[in-house]
C-alpha cells in the first residue's frame, strides 16, 4: 500500500540479537552507575545521646536482675555447678567409655547425694538455730552494750533533729499537725540474707529446676558451645572459642579450689566449735568455713554470727577468745597457703572491684549474691577484655599493673 511508510526504529524490525545486546549494554551501564554511587553513611549519634542510652540500658539490666532474681540465681547457680562438674563428666565419658548423657546423669545424682548428706548432717543443728532465733534476737536487743549504743544513737538523732528545726523555717499553722508519720519495721536479717530467693514455695520451685538445668548443660555442652560460637561472625569464631575455653578453665579452678578450701575450713572450724561447747556448732561451723573463703570480707563474715552466739552463751571470755583466735588463724592459713595453691589468682580482680562486687550483689540478691558476685564479675571481666571497645574497662577491673606510656626521649 502506498500510504504506508516504514519506521526504522520500530521494535518489530529490530533483530533479536541486537535487542539482547542493547539490553545487556543498558543493564551494564545501570550497574556501573549504581556501583558508582557513594556508600550510605549511617548518621553518628552524639556522645551525650549514646551515654544516656547506655545508662538507661544499664538501669534496665539492674532492674531485670532485681525483679527476676530467683530466675537468674537459679540459672547462674546451675551454670557454675555444671562448670565444676564438667571435668568429672569428661573423665567418665573418655575413660569409662560412657555416653556423655549417662555420665552427666551419674554425676548429677552423686552431687545431689553429697548435698543431701551435708544437709542431713546439719539439719538438726540448723532447725534448732532457726527455732531459737527470736530468743537470740531478743537477747541481743536487751544486752547492756546494745542498749547503750542504741541510746547514744537516739541522742545524736534527737540533737540533729533539734538543730534542723532551729535552722529551718517554722511550719505554717495550716500545715502543723497535718502530716502523719508511719513507722514500719525494717526487714529482718533473715529476709536480707535470703533476698532474691523469695518465699519457701519459690525456693523449692527454683531448687527443683537446678538438677535438670545442670544435667542439660552437661549433656548438651558441646552442642551449646557450638551454637554459641556460631552466633558471632566467622572471623570472630576462633577468638570466641578461646574466650569460652579460658572462662571455663578459670571457673573450674576457682570453684573446685574454693570447694576444697571451704571443706577444710569447715571441718577444722567444726572441731574448734565442738571443743569449746558452742551451741549450733555444726551449722555455724559450715557457715563460718564457707564465709571465710569470700575475698576481703571473709574473716568478718565468718566471725560475726559466731561471736554473737558466743557472747550470748558463755559466761567468761575464754571460749570467745579461743573461737576468734582459731577462726582467724585458719583464715590466715587459707589466705596465704591454701588459696594460692588450689585457687591461685585466676580471677585477677583487684581489691576495689571485689569489694564493690560483693556490696552490689549482696544488696541485689542477699546471701546468694555474696556467693555469686566474684564468679559473675570475673566472667564479665574476661568478656570485656576480649572486646576491643571495652578492653580498657576489663583491664581496670583486673589486678594487673597498668603499662604507663613513656614520655620524653630516652637518655
Amino acid at each position: 500500500m502506498q500510504g504506508f511508510t516504514r519506521q526504522d526504529d520500530s521494535p518489530s524490525e529490530t533483530p533479536l540479537g541486537e535487542q539482547g545486546a542493547a539490553g545487556t549494554h543498558h543493564s551494564g551501564e545501570e550497574g556501573k552507575g549504581s556501583d558508582a554511587r557513594p556508600p550510605q553513611v549511617r548518621p553518628k549519634l552524639e556522645p551525650s545521646i549514646t551515654g544516656s542510652l547506655s545508662i538507661l540500658a544499664l538501669l534496665g539490666v539492674v532492674a531485670l536482675l532485681y525483679y527476676a532474681a530467683s530466675v537468674f540465681i537459679t540459672l547462674f547457680s546451675s551454670i557454675l555447678i555444671a562448670i565444676a562438674l564438667e571435668p568429672a563428666v569428661r573423665f567418665l565419658a573418655r575413660r569409662g567409655k560412657l555416653p556423655r548423657p549417662l555420665a552427666s546423669m551419674i554425676l548429677v545424682f552423686l552431687a545431689i547425694a553429697v548435698l543431701y548428706g551435708v544437709f542431713y548432717f546439719a539439719y538438726a543443728s540448723a532447725q534448732q538455730l532457726f527455732s531459737d532465733l527470736p530468743t537470740l534476737a531478743e537477747q541481743v536487743r536487751n544486752a547492756p552494750l546494745v542498749q547503750e549504743i542504741t541510746r547514744k544513737v537516739q541522742d545524736v538523732t534527737e540533737t540533729l533533729q533539734e538543730a534542723g528545726r532551729s535552722i529551718g523555717p517554722a511550719a505554717s499553722p495550716s500545715r502543723a499537725g497535718g502530716t502523719q508519720v508511719v513507722l514500719r519495721d525494717g526487714s529482718s536479717w533473715i529476709e536480707t540474707v535470703f533476698r532474691g530467693i523469695g518465699s519457701l514455695t519459690t525456693l523449692i520451685f527454683s531448687l527443683s529446676f537446678i538438677p535438670f538445668l545442670v544435667y542439660f548443660i552437661l549433656a548438651e555442652k558441646e552442642a551449646l558451645t557450638g551454637r554459641t560460637i556460631r552466633l558471632f561472625p566467622r572471623r570472630e569464631e576462633q577468638k570466641v572459642r578461646h574466650a569460652l575455653e579460658d572462662i571455663e578453665e578459670m571457673m573450674q579452678i576457682f570453684l573446685m579450689g574454693n570447694a576444697i578450701v571451704a571443706a577444710f575450713l569447715s571441718a577444722a572450724t567444726l572441731v574448734i566449735f565442738w571443743l569449746v561447747g558452742l551451741p549450733y556448732w555444726v551449722v555455724l561451723g559450715i557457715l563460718s568455713g564457707v564465709a571465710s573463703t569470700i575475698p576481703y570480707l571473709g574473716l568478718l563474715l565468718a566471725l560475726l554470727p559466731v561471736v554473737v552466739v558466743g557472747l550470748l552463751t558463755f559466761k567468761t571470755g575464754v571460749p570467745i577468745v579461743v573461737i576468734i583466735a582459731g577462726v582467724s588463724a585458719l583464715h590466715v592459713v587459707a589466705a596465704n597457703l591454701l588459696i594460692p595453691k588450689f585457687v591461685g589468682g585466676r580471677t585477677h580482680l583487684n581489691a576495689v572491684t571485689s569489694t564493690m562486687s560483693l556490696m552490689f550483689f549482696g544488696w541485689l540478691w542477699g546471701g546468694m549474691g555474696l556467693l555469686l558476685a566474684i564468679p559473675i564479675v570475673a566472667v564479665l571481666k574476661n568478656v570485656l577484655e576480649n572486646i576491643d571497645s571495652t578492653r580498657r574497662i576489663g583491664q581496670w577491673l583486673g589486678d594487673a599493673p597498668p603499662r604507663l606510656a613513656r614520655t620524653g626521649k630516652a637518655g
